[in-house]
């Protein structure tokens, strides 16, 4: 039985515990979150009967990725019947949550009296504060309440300087409350007698707006078993796609829950390409909301060059307020190649928007300017210190280093990046060949990837361990770390046949391949920790890609390897795979190890699941 429950819609997410209460305690993350504000930070259901106030306990449970149906019942002595069954139903959907309780007396004997009580409140708090990583936001914020005819509202105003936003939660109930407090909070109150078998339904409503004092903002209301795991992760990844934050006609693949319900670049489209021909119509609209987002001017203080693609947009209070810089951030090496490489994968007819030519144009135009392709020959970043250190797909601060563990400094030029660049400039020729009618700046972009890949087998790959480097440092030495970056040059297809059959060979050797999927840095390095971060666990996105990766290179039984471990993952999680899990071998522990803080559902976890059980569909 789950010890607590997430709920995902459209942009929305309850956290709450096993029985769907959500309590505002100290650290706690628990809450109703819309556009990355808690509109909810208290709702807590109580019965009182003539002995006293009692919380409820959990007799069962069952959830999906947007609902929740929960059986409560009082505390009972060992040799005497509950007074009453409460089936809970908590359902999100865009605009709030959905309740349903249905109360039944369950005890013999006659009629008895029984009252709900709700107790709810919003500190309105940003999930930047929420995580709470050390930093101090300058702001105030103020609460009220107010009863109304069906219920009550909680309203909120968050104040930087002479900026204010003002939110309000409407909770409205039906029948309506028997009594109605307000105080820091609100209690609502339903006075109910029951005969024996009676039962009586409450629907409830909690509805999130906002809008910003002074503007004009908008009000938001508002095998068999692989194909089970892979329905399960299709639910999920459903569940995850919302209106794009500043561009509501497109529906994106949010990363991911708890903390990243928004539009990503590289999340977005690796979700959307490993989904694939499962939800087709995801590509098109994270493609379009990325070139709408694609820096058009230099913002250092975001990382913003022209012609770079997104890492995230973010709406919530202290980013319009800008207090963070994620409104718009742009810290990520990669995500201007993928878009390449999302844009090639678009049916010919989409690619034919002017507009996604311009972005494309403007995208390769940072790969080979500020993105240091024609100065340096890679792509690369340099580490940010009031940012993100690391800017690939791996961005903890540890990611990058040697097999003894001394940290890379930059700039530093990543493996798979250089994959995904090569790959993305293949991509751009063909359609400025077949789409753009440009014939003369195909072959200029076909001599440029022909030159990376030259450039790459050169400088990147370690004879002596017959396998690449995972970055070069800003003195161009090899980052000599056996990571399983490696597997996403088997997916952009940078490598010759050898190569790849070579690195296929060494991902499914006992220092990477668990049983269930990759090891993100290969056992016996310095840095390795099965329970790291991005230093020997598990990302179920990474392992897939290195999975399709061997497929395209016909490398089949390598690749069914691989996509069965992570369906046997799929399976040990109850068809839900986690953002990363512990990187232990089957030997050591039979079935996959939780990591504590992995997010869940997450895009491309969910994507990976259904990518790899297309790989074993595909060959019977």
């Amino acid at each position: 039985m789950t010890s607590e429950i997430t709920l995902v819609r459209a942009g929305t997410m309850l956290l709450a515990d096993a029985a769907g209460d959500v309590l505002a305690t100290a650290g706690s993350a628990q809450g109703l979150y819309l556009d990355d504000v808690r509109h909810l930070s208290t709702w807590r259901l109580v019965l009182s009967t003539t002995e006293g106030s009692v919380p409820f306990r959990v007799a069962g449970t069952m959830t999906d990725a947007s609902l929740a149906t929960t059986a409560l019942v009082p505390p009972a002595a060992r040799n005497e019947p509950t007074e009453v069954l409460l089936a809970r139903e908590q359902e999100v959907r865009r605009d709030g949550l959905h309740e349903r309780w249905r109360i039944t007396r369950t005890a013999p004997g006659g009629s008895s009296a029984l009252r709900l009580r709700l107790e709810a409140g919003a500190d309105f708090a940003d999930q930047f504060a929420v995580r709470s990583d050390g930093r101090i936001f300058a702001t105030t914020t103020s609460t009220s309440t107010r009863t109304r005819a069906d219920g009550a509202d909680l309203d909120g105003a968050v104040t930087a300087g002479d900026t204010t936003l003002r939110h309000t939660t409407s909770i409205t109930a039906s029948p309506v409350p028997d009594r109605v407090h307000t105080g820091d909070g609100v209690t609502l109150e339903w006075d109910l007698r029951l005969d024996a078998g009676e039962s009586v339904t409450v629907e409830l409503r909690a509805s999130a707006t906002h809008r910003r004092v002074g503007a004009s903002e908008r009000a938001d209301s508002a095998g068999p078993s692989g194909q089970g795991v892979a329905a399960r992760a299709l639910g999920d990844l459903d569940a995850l796609v919302m209106p794009c934050p500043g561009a509501e006609d497109l529906s994106i693949p949010a990363a991911g829950a708890p903390w990243f319900l928004t539009l990503f670049g590289r999340d977005s489209i690796l979700a959307s390409l490993l989904a694939g021909e499962a939800r087709p119509g995801l590509l098109p609209d994270v493609v379009r909301a990325l070139a709408r987002t694609q820096a058009t001017t230099d913002e250092p203080e975001r990382l913003a060059q022209t012609g770079k693609i997104v890492h995230e947009v973010r709406v919530g209070d202290l980013a319009r307020l800008d207090l963070v810089p994620y409104s718009r951030y742009y810290g990520t090496v990669d995500a201007t190649a993928l878009f390449l490489v999302a844009l090639g994968a678009l049916d010919p007819e989409d690619a034919r928007d002017e507009q996604l030519e311009a972005a494309a144009r403007a995208a390769v135009g940072w790969l080979r300017g500020p993105g240091g392709l024609d100065a340096g020959g890679f792509v690369t970043y340099v580490p940010d210190p009031g940012g993100l250190i690391n800017q690939g797909w791996k961005d903890s601060h540890d990611a990058v280093a040697f097999r003894d563990g001394t940290l890379a400094t930059g700039p530093i030029a990543l493996c798979e990046v250089q994959g995904y660049a090569w790959r993305g400039l293949v991509d751009t020729a063909r359609l400025a060949r077949t789409v753009w009618q440009d014939p003369a700046w195909a072959d200029e972009l076909d001599e440029l990837a022909a030159d990376l890949r030259d450039r790459f087998m050169d400088r990147f790959w370690m004879d002596d361990l017959a396998f690449p480097a995972l970055a070069l440092d800003g003195a161009g030495r090899q980052v000599d770390a056996l990571a399983s970056n490696a597997g996403h040059l088997l997916w952009s297809g940078i490598l010759d046949a050898d190569h790849a059959t070579a690195v296929a060979d060494r991902l499914l050797a006992p220092e990477f391949f668990t049983g269930f999927g990759i090891r993100t840095l290969a056992a016996g390095q310095a840095l390795y920790a099965p329970t790291s971060y991005h230093n020997g666990s598990v990302w179920p996105h990474d392992t897939v890609l290195a999975a399709v990766g061997m497929e395209q290179a016909g490398l089949t039984a390598q690749a069914r390897t691989v996509a069965t471990g992570i369906l046997d993952a799929a399976t040990e999680f109850g068809g839900r795979l986690p953002e990363l899990f512990g990187g232990f071998s089957t030997d050591e522990f039979p079935v996959p190890v939780r990591y504590a803080h992995a997010g869940v559902p997450q895009a491309w976890a969910a994507a990976a699941t259904v990518a790899a059980a297309r790989l074993l569909a595909s060959r019977g």
